[in-house]
């Protein structure tokens, strides 16, 4: 079954228009004798015009005809072929049926264009089963020719339903075909969504793609039920640019959050940097101060009986360091005599109070960085120790020196020095 045939003299014949679309009466090529020079424009075979008993006037291949894509499609095929080349009609577009493209790449079920040779756009009946790249690769072909394509169902799920530019009709009571899916709006109030558009007759349907109100637009964003989430829907232009102004928003706005979140991660990197610089300087002094304190230990020994060697004085040493001697062990013979190991930072502090005292250190290195810092002429003792040497003699037997003019026993203050 066809609805156009070609003839040899008149060319292109349309059997659903009054005037066959060449001036033609429908007597003329129906029951004439002989008949009717007619061929199909898919196959070439021979063509018969035939009525149907509910007076659908077709063209029918003649016995022994080739297979044919015209041939074999369903009554139901061309059914909708006909209501949708009616609607476009009504909806001010020029209409051909069945129309090839060159060399047979393809074959349009309806070709509408505009009376001004504005556009052209296939409409296509699909009501057989066809998978989603089938349907694509066939609207890729055509759009390669410059032609715009529609695709029309009335299946309940179709799985290609919005691969391509679509939509799906059911036949309503007083209403004819009604677009019930593929039209969408989006929605940005609270949260950017597709919602299902309007149900229009298709009639309707084609004036506005006709016109530009409605474009094929692909779907980012979510969709909100009852929309199935078509890849592609119908929709009107200020929708399509909402949906990109959000999306730039949105895009914007996660962003921003990405940087904030950087932000705060490099944020809380340096805060851990500085936290375990701090710690590391913490151990660092620690284990400074727990060297200072064994040094000190070691050399008590030492000092004590240097001192005692130097002045025939049991000297007495005292176990912590003061600030006034550079954080130092001060150690009193006749009054205050020396410093153990004082810090070499604080030495500029304290050159004054350390300049007639002998300080006594650990090492050549000690002393250097001491000497650095020191009044020039600074005296200053190397008294060399064994690693993890301590103290020699028990503090609690170290007994006192009587500083010069004193009946306690005690040692005298700081700095209030005797002259031997």
């Amino acid at each position: 079954m066809a609805f156009r045939a070609v003839h040899e003299q008149w060319g292109a014949l349309f059997s659903h228009l009054p005037d066959l679309g060449c001036g033609r009466a429908w007597e003329d090529v129906h029951r004439v004798r002989p008949p009717a020079p007619l061929r199909c424009d898919e196959c070439r075979h021979p063509l018969r015009a035939k009525v149907s008993p509910t007076g659908l006037r077709f063209f029918a291949h003649a016995p022994g005809g080739p297979q044919c894509a015209s041939a074999g499609e369903s009554m139901a095929h061309h059914l909708l072929k006909l209501e949708l080349a009616t609607a476009a009609r009504d909806a001010g577009a020029h209409v051909e049926l069945e129309v090839r493209g060159p060399e047979g790449a393809w074959r349009a079920d309806v070709m509408v264009s505009d009376p001004a040779g504005a556009w052209r756009i296939a409409l296509e009946a699909q009501l057989s089963a066809i998978t989603p790249d089938e349907i694509a690769a066939r609207a890729a072909r055509m759009g390669q020719d410059g032609v715009a394509s529609v695709w029309f169902t009335d299946r309940a799920r179709p799985p290609w339903l919005g691969r391509v530019p679509s939509v799906r009709l059911v036949d309503a009571p007083e209403r004819g075909l009604v677009v019930v899916e593929g039209l969408a709006r989006f929605a940005d109030v609270f949260r950017g969504v597709w919602r299902e558009g309007p149900h229009v007759p298709v009639v309707e349907f084609l004036r506005w793609v006709f016109a530009g109100r409605v474009i094929p637009h692909e779907r980012t964003a979510p969709v909100e039920a009852p929309l199935r989430a078509l890849r592609t829907v119908w929709t009107a232009p200020q929708y399509a640019e909402a949906e990109t102004a959000h999306l730039e928003t949105e895009r914007r706005r996660a962003a921003h959050d990405r940087d904030m979140r950087a932000q705060q991660r490099e944020a809380e990197r340096l805060r851990r940097d500085q936290e375990a610089r701090e710690a590391l300087a913490r151990g660092g002094r620690e284990a400074a101060i727990a060297a200072l304190q064994e040094r000190r230990a070691a050399l008590e020994g030492p000092v004590f009986f240097h001192v005692r060697r130097e002045t025939g004085v049991e000297p007495y040493i005292e176990e912590r360091g003061v600030p006034e001697l550079a954080m130092g062990a001060p150690v009193y013979a006749r009054g205050l005599y020396g410093v153990i190991c004082p810090v070499a930072s604080r030495v500029p502090a304290a050159r004054d109070r350390l300049a007639p005292l002998v300080v006594f250190v650990a090492s050549e290195r000690e002393r250097q960085r001491i000497a650095l810092q020191a009044r020039p002429g600074q005296r200053i003792v190397v008294l060399p120790i064994a690693r993890g040497a301590g103290p020699l003699l028990p503090r609690q037997t170290t007994a006192p020196t009587r500083p010069a003019g004193t009946d306690d026993g005690t040692p005298p203050p700081l700095f209030e020095l005797d002259t031997p």
